[in-house]
């Protein structure tokens, strides 16, 4: 397992929170000024959808992407399975299939290796967004119903409706994606995506909440730390996050997201150590499916219990 470089990590600084919690609501209330201006964001699966195609073998390609991903641990394979998979729908537009695991794979480069160099925020704002494609294009060439309700700027709700259990995954990539990129992006970006975001996390809890590690419930323990605005409701997303690590105990990156989102709003000082401690305690070899992920997630529990005293000052 290749440890991603030392560069330096991308950490929240509470030093100034009460300045910073004054400046957040100037800006959120810029924001919600701002946002009647812009628009949710549009993709180019309402155009043509008419792809160029290169020559080649895609089935080869899509099986050296495989081999690489199988060894994401290390970022060099998991870069070269990015660029296999690229190839790979070059020369199939069509293999939604395909898609899907490069949103995947780019989500999983922004977020485990490339997040922690601060001098790589726009790479990373990259792949966030060339993972959004990705999926959104999967979604919209699997589910011709959805697009046609979706480019005709119906209620997203409708859109939805055209789907069914086999669009999860490219709905959660798709999702997932588009809210870290909202998060790196701006507020406005926040607030423009927030209600699309929610309701695919909403259809994935009622079609399969068990997907992904129990995603659903992890994305809403995230999302009520914030809404409502400013101070969220922290026991309904106590509850998500509880009800996700109860659901699959073995996905470290619950935990840390219930540390670094509630229990430092919350000022719980006790779950947060007990979190993370956890985290730091766990064997790898318990999921050796999620080695890689775990090991990432390992990394951020020990950057944020390195920092517990400027979280926690002593009174």
């Amino acid at each position: 397992m290749t440890r991603p470089s030392n560069s330096r990590s991308r950490r929240p600084n509470l030093q100034e929170a009460p300045m910073r919690g004054v400046l957040v609501s100037m800006v959120f209330c810029f924001a919600l000024l701002m946002v009647g201006c812009g628009a949710s964001r549009q993709s180019g699966v309402c155009g043509t959808m008419d792809f160029p195609k290169v020559e080649g073998d895609a089935q080869a390609l899509i099986a050296q992407g495989d081999a690489a991903w199988a060894e994401r641990g290390d970022e060099a394979r998991l870069r070269e399975a990015v660029t296999s998979w690229q190839q790979a729908v070059a020369i199939d537009p069509t293999n939604a299939d395909t898609r899907v695991k490069l949103a995947r794979a780019h989500y999983f480069l922004a977020d485990g290796y490339i997040r922690f160099d601060e001098e790589k925020k726009e790479e990373m704002l990259s792949h966030f967004e060339m993972g959004t494609n990705q999926a959104e294009i999967a979604l919209a060439q699997a589910y011709p119903a959805y697009r046609s309700k979706f480019c005709a700027r119906q209620p997203f709700s409708s859109a939805l409706q055209q789907l069914d259990k086999g669009a999860v995954p490219a709905i959660y990539w798709y999702a997932t994606n588009l809210g870290k990129y909202a998060l790196a992006k701006s507020i406005v970006t926040v607030l423009n995506e927030k209600d699309r975001i929610k309701a695919m996390m909403g259809f994935i809890k009622s079609s399969d909440e068990g997907f992904f590690y129990n995603a659903a419930d992890r994305y809403f323990g995230a999302f009520y730390t914030k809404i409502p605005f400013p101070n969220g409701d922290l026991p309904k997303s106590r509850g998500h996050f509880e009800a996700s690590i109860a659901g699959s105990p073995t996905y470290l990156a619950t935990k840390v997201l219930f540390a670094s989102m509630n229990t430092l709003k919350a000022g719980d000082k006790a779950t947060f150590k007990r979190l993370l401690d956890e985290v730091a305690a766990f064997d790898l070899q318990t999921a050796p499916e999620l080695l890689p992920e775990n090991t990432i997630e390992k990394r951020k529990a020990a950057d944020l219990l390195d920092e517990i005293d400027v979280y926690f000052p002593e009174d």
